[in-house]
């Protein structure tokens, strides 16, 4: 689905990203990691065809993401952020028309069926009640799902997700990533989340990319990224780790005076 080899990015003087390289395959949930500052936003925007690399190569399909004009790309890509929309005044129903544009003919009309698909999306995402209100009066919470109905009626193959939760209460962060795990398995979407929460991260993700500085660190499953000397040395903390009893994943669990002195 997508192959990234070799890239690079810098802004001025400063390095962002070096020799980064990875595949994602199709409807994998794959995850961007790292501490502050270690390019994982960047890189998405890379990803995204927001910015270009300074070296390297990202295919999307087989064909260089450069190939694909910005129409093409927003019928294949879809991105979702921590703030994905403003608290302006278009309704829930507005806002998730506007996935739709890409597939607006030439003179700016809709598609046909793009009525009946935002219908669907609406009752799929439990905001029947709310497709009228606007934006303005919505928690964070529902306005992110507005936000994720406007990347569902992109209809994309690929969801890049630049952490979505960042602002979401637990319970808010859980609905948020079961439904998003809901619509890969029903549509064998290929996600690449951006994640801050290495236990979630470890919960949804299939596969995890570790960035440190710019280069990556590890790429693998849970069980490869969770290692207390791996969390340690890119972290610079000492965390407990523990299985989910349900899951059996790995999960952490920090601990005081956890934390090395630079």
């Amino acid at each position: 689905m997508l192959h990234v080899e070799g890239i690079r990015k810098t802004y001025g003087e400063t390095s962002v990203l070096t020799g980064v390289g990875f595949t994602v395959r199709r409807g994998e949930c794959f995850g961007i990691l790292g501490p502050n500052g270690s390019g994982k936003s960047t890189l998405l925007k890379l990803i995204s065809g927001v910015e270009k690399p300074d070296a390297g190569a990202i295919e999307l399909d087989g064909k260089p993401l450069s190939a694909y004009s910005r129409k093409q790309l927003s019928r294949l890509l879809a991105v979702l952020q921590q703030e994905a929309l403003p608290p302006v005044g278009f309704t829930v129903r507005e806002v998730i028309e506007m996935g739709r544009h890409p597939y607006r003919n030439w003179m700016g009309e809709e598609a046909p069926e793009t009525g009946a698909i935002v219908d669907a999306i609406i009752d799929k995402l439990g905001l029947t009640r709310l497709q009228d209100r606007s934006l303005h009066v919505l928690s964070g919470g529902e306005r992110q799902r507005a936000a994720l109905g406007k990347a569902m009626a992109q209809q994309p193959r690929l969801l890049l997700l630049d952490e979505p939760t960042t602002y979401l209460d637990i319970g808010y962060q859980v609905q948020m990533m079961d439904r998003i795990k809901a619509w890969q398995r029903e549509q064998e979407l290929t996600v690449i989340a951006v994640l801050h929460d290495l236990n979630l991260a470890a919960l949804y993700c299939d596969r995890m990319l570790l960035l440190k500085g710019g280069v990556v660190r590890a790429i693998g499953t849970a069980e490869d990224i969770l290692r207390e000397e791996l969390i340690r040395e890119v972290y610079g903390t000492s965390p407990v780790l523990v299985r989910h009893p349900e899951h059996r994943v790995p999960q952490i669990m920090l601990r005081q005076g956890g934390t090395r002195d630079e």
